[in-house]
């Protein structure tokens, strides 16, 4: 009986030693699978992230909402001062038609904004002498415009002249070599820089055989 009692208690011991490693393992996986859980959160984005690659506060975004409202707040073209007017189409083309040449065979012929300014007195627009500089940066009684008409001055850093014909390009002004007409478009002019297109603005009253201008107006080219 002894022997069997002491069987018995060996067989229950090796029993229990067998089963006894099942919590460890269950215990190491668990460990396993809360690390994968844990690891997957980490890898999902936060609340604030997702809502940054939805647009709600990227730099992108923030850069597009400033462009918009840069937008908004573009300049507005200069408005005519009330009581004036801009030359219109035919007044302009009677400026051109009108130029006076300059006598160059003594050389009297004067600078460019001296000859402007004679014409344009003669053309019965009188304004106060403004060199081309001045007039470049916008000074006197013109509205600076896209598109040139005839009679319209153009203007660069240093230099004026009278628009001839816009559809040829051509402008009547005076330079070392004396009075003439040139394309303001050719290679030496167009080193010169982009030029700027001024309109005379008038009191006159309006002619009903004119046409008038507007912003509108002077920002279209000519038909």
């Amino acid at each position: 009986m002894c022997a069997a009692v002491l069987l018995g208690q060996v067989s229950l011991t090796l029993a229990g030693q067998v089963q006894s490693p099942a919590p460890q393992a269950s215990r190491q996986q668990g460990t396993q699978t809360s690390g994968q859980q844990t690891s997957i959160r980490q890898s999902q984005p936060t609340g604030k992230q997702a809502v940054g690659q939805n647009g709600a506060a990227t730099p992108q975004n923030q850069a597009t909402g400033q462009a918009s409202g840069q937008k908004k707040q573009a300049p507005r073209p200069p408005a005519i001062p009330p009581g004036y007017r801009l030359l219109g189409l035919k007044e302009g083309r009677a400026i051109a038609e009108g130029i006076a040449w300059a006598d160059d065979e003594e050389g009297l012929s004067p600078d460019c904004s001296h000859l402007v300014h004679t014409l344009y007195q003669q053309a019965g627009y009188p304004y106060p002498y403004a060199s081309s500089l001045d007039l470049y940066r916008g000074t006197g009684p013109f509205l600076r415009v896209r598109y040139p008409h005839p009679g319209d001055l153009v203007v660069w850093r240093g230099h004026v002249g009278i628009i001839v014909n816009p559809r040829e390009h051509s402008f009547f002004s005076t330079t070392s070599a004396g009075a003439r007409t040139a394309n303001y478009r050719s290679t030496y002019w167009r080193t010169r820089g982009y030029p700027h297109f001024f309109r005379y603005l008038t009191k006159s009253p309006q002619n009903p055989s004119t046409n008038h201008g507007t912003t509108e107006v002077a920002n279209q080219p000519q038909h």
